[in-house]
């Protein structure tokens, strides 16, 4: 997997902020080390697999954005599948092209993501795919 992956919210080809409250929600049945909050955590899914989380912004008007780092394969990318959908984000692979996970999500995009983007199946496995082919 990329060494780090992004989750980011657009809107109007503009950074949207992220609903904190919606992650702290999924993520915390998953939480292993650290705390679901504006900062960093470690998540392990049913598989053992896990990934490291950072959460930054939310505040004095800077939209709050998600980083993932050390992602393992397997039911982890599920969960950043579920949070992509969840968000309504935009994956974001170092790298990679803006994965999306609905063509209406496109219009969004800043123009320089737009073209290259990817419509991927909210899971996993097509997230990984879609990761390994871009």
């Amino acid at each position: 997997m990329s060494a780090e992956t992004f989750l980011f919210r657009f809107v109007d080809g503009e950074l949207a902020e992220l609903d904190v409250e919606r992650f702290r929600r999924l993520v915390e049945p998953y939480v292993v080390a650290g705390t679901p909050d504006l900062g960093d955590v470690l998540l392990r899914a049913e598989d053992g697999g896990t990934a490291e989380f950072s959460v930054r912004g939310g505040a004095a008007g800077v939209p709050a954005t998600l980083t993932a780092t050390h992602l393992s394969h397997g039911a982890v990318l599920d969960v950043l599948a579920r949070l992509a959908e969840t968000l309504g984000a935009v994956i974001l692979p170092v790298g990679g092209a803006a994965l999306i996970l609905h063509e209406d999500q496109r219009r969004h995009l800043p123009p320089a993501l737009r073209a290259e983007a990817l419509v991927v199946a909210p899971t996993g496995a097509a997230v990984s795919e879609a990761i390994r082919r871009s």
